[in-house]
């Protein structure tokens, strides 16, 4: 489809809605669509962009729309700060162009703000107060479908906005194309063990905890970073065991070694702490556990076992385990913490319901497509 995105400005200016637009044309454009930006501001340099720049912009809307499949309004059609081309878009809708749809995305609604001190004998105000002929309305929750409704009588569908998870939690370009090629924002939980493939790390602990978790029902991922041994080569034949024990117990898809992907750099290091849900560090041994430090900063839960100096490094978040704790034991104590977690319980939330891959695929598509439920 040739799909117009509409809005009073877009990158470089930011702001709320601009962020929607962006995000929208980004989504579109991934599953094949072309896009255009009409904008009053910004885009300089961008060539999708169609700056419309006259004060009355009909005829630079239709030359803009032609042979458009979709036009979609972000807030035009509610809002007070371009009464202009709120009044073109609703010209060319109302006039029927062919095989176009058009939508209003209802972000704000400036009629039923105080924030707005609207003149409603004004003409350019009272258009702002009805839903205009030829549009389809889309609103952001629940709470602007129920105001536009008992303002113009008119259902909206309702879509969210979203997030990219990606980009909030700062992730370098390594992970966030590993977290959304192997769906690590969908899990349930997700282990970080940052490592060596060394067998004082004991990373067959881990493997043996992820796999118990899956069989409790959960959507478990385990992150080891796994970088080699350069000091001692000898232990390959270590990692090749582990291999085979991933295999074994069918975590090919659910348990990562990441240096078998890419070399794992410490800014990746760090965005793995911000991707993950529980520091999993299982040693044998150690002289310290400078991990423990790095999760407790990053507000990670830190498992590990009850052992010197590990388990007096920090008073908080730290969850010991005896050195004889069984994988079922282990992974009983890991979901009590995140379960009684709040904020990890938001988390996983934002990530499944808000991220912009699932709002892409449940509503996005679906409306283009016309295939969402009937109003």
């Amino acid at each position: 489809m040739i799909i117009a995105l509409v809005h009073y400005s877009c990158a470089p200016v930011i702001g709320g809605v601009e962020t929607v637009v962006n995000a929208h044309a980004r989504l579109f454009a991934a599953a094949g669509h072309e896009v255009r930006l009409l904008v009053r501001r910004g885009g300089d340099g961008d060539c999708r962009v169609v700056r419309l720049i006259a004060e009355e912009p009909l005829a630079e809307l239709r030359a803009a729309i032609s042979g458009c499949d979709v036009v979609i309004a972000h807030n035009v059609m509610t809002m007070p700060f371009d009464p202009q081309l709120t009044s073109a878009l609703r010209t060319v809708a109302a006039e029927g162009t062919p095989k176009c749809r058009f939508i209003a995305w209802v972000h704000d609604l400036a009629a039923c703000s105080g924030d707005y001190r609207l003149q409603f004998d004004d003409p350019r105000w009272q258009q702002l107060a009805q839903a205009a002929k030829g549009f389809e309305y889309v609103a952001i929750s629940e709470h602007r479908a129920q105001e536009f409704a008992a303002l113009t009588g008119k259902r909206a569908r309702i879509i969210p906005n979203g997030v990219d998870p990606a980009a909030v939690l700062g992730l370098t370009e390594n992970i966030a194309e590993f977290a959304r090629a192997e769906t690590i924002f969908e899990r349930d939980v997700v282990l970080f063990h940052p490592t060596r493939l060394l067998p004082r790390k004991n990373v067959q602990l881990g493997l043996a905890v992820t796999a118990e978790l899956r069989a409790r029902g959960r959507d478990a991922a385990y992150l080891a970073t796994a970088a080699p041994n350069a000091h001692q080569p000898n232990d390959a034949s270590y990692a090749d065991t582990l291999r085979r024990t991933r295999l074994e117990l069918g975590l090919e898809k659910h348990a990562f070694f990441l240096t078998e992907r890419f070399p794992v750099t410490s800014a990746d290091l760090t965005a793995l702490y911000a991707l993950s849900d529980v520091l999993f560090f299982p040693s044998h041994h150690e002289g310290f556990g400078l991990p423990v430090l790095e999760a407790a900063l990053h507000r990670l839960p830190i498992f590990c076992p009850d052992i010197a100096p590990m388990n007096a490094l920090i008073e908080h978040a730290l969850h010991p385990f005896s050195e004889d704790a069984t994988p079922p034991e282990i992974a009983a104590n890991i979901e009590r913490t995140l379960d009684r977690s709040t904020p990890h319980r938001a988390r996983r939330e934002v990530f499944r319901r808000y991220g912009w891959a699932t709002i892409d695929r449940d509503y996005l598509q679906p409306l283009l497509a016309g295939t969402l439920p009937p109003l």
